[in-house]
């Protein structure tokens, strides 16, 4: 197994045919690292990971859907990957993820694209179709939708010290672990998968954010007004095995959204697009319709 850190050049997307990757720089300044594929003419459609992922974890949608006539747009979130992770106080609220999301639609030039989204990403797009910045919203075992352990449960996960020595303290091991407790039941990780995820805790700045949103973020379920105000088309998937965000009164939830529909993945988890990546893409090109 490796021993060290894959250094960023080799990170994804190297060695995707038809995948790139690119920084943008948003008006308030901050740098995020995009990775794109498909048509550069095609409908967008972007894509939001969870906590501590990164755009890799859309490598199979990235592919399939651009190959299907899409732009396909995964940034890095504040604090992960290669993008900047900023530690003053208050950069990781919901209400600081969504306005650095739409600083990144602007600048992209998108209005209200069509969103996917999985995780601490799936709270971030709902309040972003809430503010008419998206089209419409394909959820996957989204916070607000479930019930997420206490941040304190993450701790042994990643390490709240700081400085340098906040590298060292995430093992390969670490991820590892993290990547069994996330998957569902219908398939299994690679090593590569534990390699691109252990990579960016190489920079410090990364390990201190991630450890400060499990303090920020807002893991709380959605209330029903905010539901009410999410009135695109939007389907949510859910892996019956979710140990992250547990479906919890998940039906009640989806129930209360104007246009929602629920899709269980038996013997999923929550990284249905690393689990199940055909059935996704094929639920995913029906719900979105056309690319014209």
């Amino acid at each position: 197994m490796p021993t060290t850190r894959l250094p960023p050049a080799e990170w994804f997307p190297a060695g995707w045919p038809g995948l790139t990757a690119r920084h943008v720089a948003l008006a308030d300044g901050t740098s995020l690292r995009v990775v794109e594929g498909g048509p550069a003419d095609g409908k967008p459609l972007v894509m939001l990971h969870g906590w501590a992922v990164s755009s890799y974890l859309w490598r199979h949608t990235l592919a399939t859907l651009g190959a299907a006539g899409y732009r396909t747009i995964a940034p890095d979130l504040p604090g992960h990957g290669l993008s900047d992770a900023p530690t003053a106080r208050g950069e990781y609220t919901l209400d600081a993820f969504v306005r650095r999301s739409e600083l990144l639609l602007d600048t992209l030039g998108l209005g209200a694209p069509p969103i996917l989204a999985q995780s601490m990403g799936g709270r971030i797009a709902t309040a972003l179709a809430q503010r008419g910045r998206a089209e419409r919203l394909g959820l996957f075992g989204p916070v607000g939708f479930g019930s997420v352990s206490p941040a304190t449960a993450y701790a042994p996960f990643i390490p709240a010290a700081l400085g340098d020595v906040a590298t060292a303290l995430v093992t390969r091991r670490m991820v590892e672990v993290v990547q069994r407790r996330v998957h569902g039941k219908l398939s299994w990780f690679t090593d590569r998968d534990v390699d691109e995820y252990w990579a960016p805790t190489q920079f410090s700045a990364v390990v201190r954010a991630q450890v400060q949103m499990l303090r920020e973020f807002t893991w709380t379920p959605l209330t029903p007004g905010d539901l009410a105000a999410v009135t695109q088309p939007t389907l949510v998937m859910f892996g019956t095995t979710d140990r992250t965000v547990k479906p919890h009164g998940t039906e009640e939830i989806v129930r209360q959204l104007p246009n929602g529909r629920l899709e269980w993945v038996e013997g999923g988890g929550h990284v249905l697009m690393e689990e199940v990546p055909a059935r996704v893409n094929a639920a995913l090109i029906e719900f979105l319709g056309s690319t014209g």
